[in-house]
């Protein structure tokens, strides 16, 4: 069977699909799966050898575009696409495509535009996402899957991690720990100076060296409010997102917020200690090596972007770092042995 895969973005959202093409391979090994996505997120799918080909497209292109993918799905003459974005653009793509099966949520608004409905898995985000797999597999039972996404890095990206990390006189021995303060979303992004807290932590009680890492257009953010690392803390040069990702595989320790690193550390099975603000506390896979701590406030989850108590963002503000630490040391303590 050929299948086609979509999920345009975001990054965090596309690591959380790459399970996908590995569990349908357990049911039709010699399936050709290909997968959609914006040109951004196109490294975090390369090098796995689940997929036959990584189609993008762009953001930018407009109608041309979507008409460029359309005819080039349609070529490709797929028997199922399976839908995980549930958009208006996705959901065309679907409709227009030609395939044998179109495949989206049973809840989703757009429903007319697929052939076949799933019933939505309720549970975290790889559960809820093989739901779309469920009509290809018989006897379905989520026990027998796996739902941990999984990442593959080049020889050329692990070479260029190499590089950053000896530049800054870290070896393979040491306690690296990778912190991700960053996120486009006030809601979801512990305050930087509970951050920085936490890095003093990390070096004085355990001996760690620690990255700080960001996204596109966020290394600002750090610079501007932390002219002045701690010691044996370090600010990640700029990096592709390939080598960003072999760098996190590298860590021994991941902390951060609920953001596409996260989920990157978790597809290489390094330890998450995860800040959860506005969002579910399920985004955080569900495996003892991986926890997540919350203020615990009535309010939470409440999913918005946009604080409805205080541009303060209490849950983010008062989660002060001398709450977190006792947590994250048990955590160490049980999961690292340290």
């Amino acid at each position: 069977m050929k299948f086609l895969l979509i999920q345009l973005y975001q990054t965090g959202d596309v690591v959380l699909t790459t399970h996908i093409p590995r569990e349908i391979k357990k049911i039709y090994p010699d399936a050709e799966i290909d997968f959609l996505t914006f040109p951004a997120n196109k490294p975090v799918l390369e090098n796995s050898p689940y997929l036959r080909n990584i189609l993008t497209i762009n953001r930018k292109d407009g109608f041309k575009g979507f008409l460029k993918t359309v005819y080039e799905v349609r070529k490709n003459k797929y028997d199922a696409v399976l839908d995980f974005m549930n958009n208006p653009r996705t959901a065309l793509i679907c409709f227009f495509s030609g395939a044998k099966q179109t495949v989206g949520y049973a809840t989703s608004r757009r429903k007319i535009f697929y052939n076949t409905l799933a019933d939505r898995i309720e549970g975290s985000p790889g559960e809820t996402k093989l739901s779309l797999a469920v009509p290809f597999i018989k006897g379905f039972k989520l026990e027998n899957h796996n739902t941990r996404p999984e990442l593959f890095t080049s020889e050329a990206a692990d070479n260029k991690a190499a590089e950053v990390l000896k530049s800054f006189g870290i070896n393979d021995d040491d306690f690296l720990v990778t912190v991700s303060p960053t996120h486009k979303r006030d809601t979801r992004r512990w305050k930087l100076k509970h951050f920085i807290e936490i890095t003093r932590f990390m070096t004085e009680e355990y001996g760690a060296k620690v990255i700080l890492t960001y996204g596109p257009g966020e290394k600002e953010y750090i610079v501007n409010n932390v002219p002045v690392m701690p010691e044996n803390v370090f600010l990640m040069p700029q990096l592709s997102l390939s080598e960003f990702t072999s760098l996190i595989k590298r860590a021994k320790l991941h902390i951060g917020n609920d953001s596409a690193p996260h989920h990157i550390a978790t597809s290489f099975r390094i330890p998450t200690f995860i800040i959860i603000g506005s969002s579910h506390t399920n985004w955080v896979f569900n495996s003892p090596e991986h926890t997540f701590i919350t203020k615990g406030m009535e309010c939470q989850p409440c999913g918005k972007s946009v604080c409805s108590i205080s541009g303060d963002i209490p849950c983010m503000e008062d989660l002060t770092a001398d709450y977190v630490k006792p947590a994250l040391k048990r955590f160490i303590n049980n999961v690292l042995h340290l």
